[in-house]
C-alpha cells in the first residue's frame, strides 16, 4: 500500500500506541516503538507501519516491552520518522488507549524538535456543535462509558479481539483499532464521530523539515525473516568480546560499582547484598569505579557512555549474581 502524503491528506482515524522509557515525558522519557494503524471514517483499516526510535539513554521496564537496547542501533531518531508520521497523522483524529498518555509523548517528541502540533482536546467550537470536537480519541475512556471496564486487555477480551504480541506498539495499535471499529458498530449514530472527524480535518499542522529515515521495525517483526541483530552490519556502538573491556575474574572487598538500568532485583536490595560483602555501590561513574553492572550491556544509558569512555567494564546482572555467590577476595 502506498504511503499518504501531504498532497493526500485523507480524513479518518490514526490508532497509535508507544513504547516508551517510562511515563513521564515532561521529566525525559522518550518514545523507543511507534506502531500506526490508519482507518478510513467507517472504521476500515487502510494501512499500518511501525518502527523502533533510536534514544541514547536507559530504555527502562525492558520486562515489559521487551526492546533491547542492540536493536536500537540502527533504528531512525524520531526527527527521521517525523515528516513521515506527520503525513500518517494530518487530517485525521489522533486515537490510542490513554491519549492521554500518547498524545503528551507524541507532543513532546515534536516539541524536542521545536514544533507544536494539533494533537488536543475540546476545541472552541465544542459548545456550539453540541458535541465534543477535538482531534484526539481515547477508547479507553469509551470503553469505561460502553463496556464499564477501562484496560486494553479487558475492552478487547468482550469482542474476542485478540492481541498476541501485546506491549509491542504495532500490536497495541492495530488491537485498539480493531477495538474502535466496534464501538463504531455499538453507537454509530453517535454525533461526536463526525465532531472529531471535522475537527481533525481542520487542524493545522507544522510543515515538517527534517530528513526522513527508513521505518525499521523490530527485528522479530521483519517482513523478510531477516534479523538486523544477527547480520554482518557492525553497530556502532555495540559492546563485543573484541573491544570491550573483559570484566574481574572476581570481585574484591573495597570494589566500587555502579548500578545501571531497570533490574530484576530491587537496586535497594542489591545495595545491602554488595554491602554485606565489602563491596559499594557507587551513585556515579569515575575512573576509580571497577565496574558498571547493566541490566541491558549494551545501553546507551549516561552511566554507560561514560564507562566505555574509561575502558571499564560493563557485565550484566546474572554476572554480578554469580560473582557473589562465587565469593569476594580480600582486598
Amino acid at each position: 500500500m502506498t504511503h499518504p502524503t501531504t498532497q493526500s491528506l485523507a480524513r479518518g482515524f490514526a490508532v497509535v500506541d508507544f513504547e516508551t522509557t517510562g511515563l513521564v515525558p515532561e521529566r525525559g522519557d522518550r518514545a523507543i516503538e511507534i506502531g500506526v494503524t490508519l482507518l478510513d471514517p467507517d472504521g476500515n483499516i487502510e494501512h499500518e507501519d511501525e518502527t523502533l526510535i533510536h534514544v541514547s539513554r536507559d530504555l527502562g521496564a525492558q520486562h515489559v516491552h521487551h526492546i533491547r537496547a542492540a536493536e536500537l542501533k540502527h533504528a531512525p531518531e524520531f526527527d527521521g520518522i517525523a515528516r513521515q508520521l506527520r503525513d500518517y497523522l494530518a487530517g485525521r483524529v489522533f486515537v490510542a488507549h490513554n491519549v492521554a498518555f500518547d498524545s503528551r509523548v507524541l507532543r513532546s517528541e515534536y516539541a524536542r524538535l521545536g514544533y507544536d502540533i494539533p494533537v488536543q482536546g475540546k476545541t472552541a467550537s465544542a459548545n456550539r456543535r453540541g458535541a465534543e470536537a477535538s482531534t484526539t480519541l481515547c477508547t479507553m475512556r469509551l470503553g469505561g462509558k460502553l463496556l464499564g471496564v477501562r484496560s486494553l486487555a479487558s475492552c478487547c477480551a468482550r469482542f474476542g479481539i485478540g492481541n498476541p504480541d501485546a506491549h509491542s506498539a504495532l500490536s497495541d495499535a492495530h488491537a485498539t483499532a480493531l477495538l474502535l471499529r466496534e464501538y463504531m458498530r455499538m453507537i454509530p449514530d453517535w454525533p461526536g464521530w463526525a465532531a472529531h472527524l471535522d475537527a481533525a480535518e481542520q487542524a493545522r499542522w507544522p510543515r515538517i523539515s527534517e530528513n526522513m529515515a527508513r521505518w525499521m521495525p523490530r527485528p522479530s517483526h521483519a517482513s523478510d525473516g531477516s534479523n538486523i541483530m544477527d547480520s554482518d552490519i557492525p553497530l556502532a556502538s555495540r559492546v563485543t568480546s573484541e573491544t570491550a573491556p573483559a570484566p574481574p575474574p572476581r570481585l574484591r572487598e573495597g570494589d566500587r560499582i555502579v548500578l545501571t538500568g531497570a533490574m530484576s532485583q530491587r537496586r535497594a536490595d542489591w545495595i545491602d547484598d554488595l554491602a554485606a560483602v565489602g563491596v559499594t555501590v557507587w551513585p556515579s561513574v569515575t575512573k576509580k569505579v571497577r565496574l558498571v553492572v547493566a541490566a541491558d550491556v549494551d545501553t546507551e544509558s549516561t552511566k554507560a557512555r561514560k564507562a566505555r569512555a574509561y575502558n571499564i567494564p560493563i557485565v550484566s546482572e546474572r554476572w554480578l549474581k554469580t560473582a557473589v555467590e562465587n565469593g569476594v577476595d580480600a582486598a
